[in-house]
């Protein structure tokens, strides 16, 4: 099984975790990393550019390919074309995902009101592949109506490997703190792994969701961006080693190979575009930062983006 004890996955991110990003936090200590999302539809209507998302390096491994849709056999069909196509690790079924987009075609969270579907789609992509299948699912769509339990013990019925629970309902998005009780629930309510996320942004949050929940693995989204370091902050804390944060010089060789990189395989077009949110999320809460965001979001080039990261940190 690709699940240790103990890890810590990198979660799935639309237009973040590409495979760059990946690499950094599998460097810096995510045990497992998540594609960005992947439209079973997509597939089915033969675009190669959603097929270009599951494509990975070896490098990143252990990996998840995840699947939105709605329809059983497209995403059996889609688990088997990955698994042809890449050889992931696993597959993973995105049903906690609240965006409009997502949830007007009854994809992601909206899966959540349909447990009988929900079941065939687990069974139909268990039944697709020889590696495991994961879940990862919300609470519920709407707030204290949870369904969370019922949906992970359907998951496991159905041949699910494992299951990660965002405890918030589609409702709150991401607003307010997640029920982190949820997770215990879930925990108790089935005999497969259960992976807790939601508001991790630090090692004791990670220790904290570990001792109250008894979770088997975290999973770290929001909480990684601008510091993927994270992951080796609470892998130190998991162990009762003392982390040292990265020098401000390490910061910036990070920031700058990750913009070259994304380039190299990306482009340039989308690396101006995509590199300066990535950038303001590394400099964020450092002296001087709000200055230097304005200078990158009004630049036009990812060489300027580079330019103006060296002059950062050099002052």
């Amino acid at each position: 099984m690709f699940l240790k004890p103990n890890s810590i996955l990198l979660a799935p991110l639309a237009g973040i975790t590409d495979p760059v990003y990946r690499r950094v936090c599998r460097r810096l200590g995510a045990d497992a990393v998540v594609t960005e999302m992947v439209s079973a539809d997509g597939l089915h209507y033969k675009s190669e550019n959603t097929a270009k998302l599951m494509d990975f390096d070896e490098s990143e491994r252990p990996i998840g390919v995840q699947f939105f849709g709605s329809d059983p056999e497209r995403l059996a069909n889609a688990a088997r074309f990955a698994y042809e196509r890449v050889k992931p690790d696993f597959v993973d079924l995105n049903a906690g995902c609240p965006v409009a987009k997502v949830v007007r075609n009854n994809a992601g969270s909206a899966l959540l009101k349909d447990a009988a579907l929900f079941g065939r789609i687990v069974e139909a992509m268990s039944r697709a592949v020889p590696v495991p299948i994961t879940v990862k699912i919300r609470s519920g769509w709407n707030t204290h109506e949870w369904v969370d339990a019922e949906f992970a013990k359907i998951a496991e019925d159905r041949g699910a490997a494992a299951v990660t629970l965002h405890p918030r309902s589609q409702t709150m998005m991401f607003t307010g703190h997640s029920f982190w009780e949820r997770i215990a629930e879930v925990k108790n309510a089935v005999s497969i792994p259960v992976i807790g996320n939601g508001d991790i942004t630090n090692a004791a949050d990670a220790v904290k969701m570990f001792a109250e929940t008894g979770c088997d693995a975290v999973m770290i989204g929001r909480g990684s961006l601008g510091n993927p370091w994270v992951f080796a902050e609470i892998k130190a804390a998991l162990k009762g080693e003392t982390f040292t944060p990265p020098s401000l010089q390490e910061r910036k060789v990070l920031i700058i190979d990750h913009i070259r990189k994304f380039r190299e395989l990306h482009g340039e077009h989308k690396a101006c575009g995509e590199m300066k949110k990535c950038v303001a999320w590394y400099l964020k809460g450092l002296p001087g930062a709000s200055a230097a965001r304005a200078e990158i979001f009004a630049s036009s080039s990812s060489i300027m983006i580079e330019e103006i990261v060296d002059r950062f940190f050099i002052n």
